[in-house]
């Protein structure tokens, strides 16, 4: 049973890429744009990053087995997954998937992107790489990914906070609702770092 819902859950997440990549490209292909019919000048790129995104989700289903054995070697593989760690596993996630796009991208048009120095491409990337190994190291249930994610959290917080602090004082309505926001994503990523560190379920969750 709990095979065939993994069967499911992949072939689900197959369908959800497939049917989310015809939507853009049916919607950017109304896009006015110069030069070639915009469906023939962003084929490629769609068939690219189609193709990717299927390989990219055989390979998150590969490593969930892998943490399911890890599972059944500690004896845990009945307790669900703590929504702390769920969060964890989601924002390490995207920012994996966001790498993987800044490789892409950078691939097709021959150049930097979406940051076109090289110094800033290669630091952006190698954040998102530590990102891409936490996120690995959660779905196979690693104590140090735990800590790392943590860390991260936190790292990220302490940066907006100086952020916060460099735009102060305000003198605009809409600065002061960007700052809420910002302010509101910076207690939730410093309480998500202290509670991976702290948690007794994440931790009884991760391989010892």
């Amino acid at each position: 049973m709990i095979d065939r819902l993994k069967d499911r859950r992949v072939y689900a997440a197959h369908t959800a890429w497939a049917v989310l990549v015809v939507v853009v490209y049916l919607f950017m292909i109304f896009k006015p744009s110069p030069g070639l019919p915009i469906f023939i000048a962003l084929l490629p790129l769609v068939i690219l990053i189609w193709v990717v995104g299927h390989l990219a989700i055989l390979g998150v289903a590969w490593i969930v087995v892998k943490g399911s054995r890890v599972a059944i070697k500690t004896g845990s593989q009945a307790r669900s997954r703590p929504v702390g760690l769920t969060l964890a596993v989601i924002g390490t996630g995207i920012l994996t998937f966001v790498g993987v796009f800044q490789i892409l991208m950078t691939v097709y048009q021959g150049k930097l992107y979406p940051y076109h120095y090289a110094n800033l491409w290669t630091t952006m990337l190698v954040i998102k790489f530590f990102h891409a190994a936490c996120f690995v190291g959660l779905l196979l249930r690693q104590q140090w990914s735990r800590l790392a994610s943590a860390l991260l959290a936190i790292g990220w917080a302490v940066l907006m906070a100086s952020q916060i602090a460099g735009n102060l004082p305000l003198s605009a309505s809409s600065d002061i609702a960007d700052l809420m926001i910002a302010f509101g994503i910076m207690v939730f990523l410093f309480i998500l770092g202290i509670y991976l560190v702290v948690s007794r379920k994440a931790k009884s969750f991760m391989k010892n």
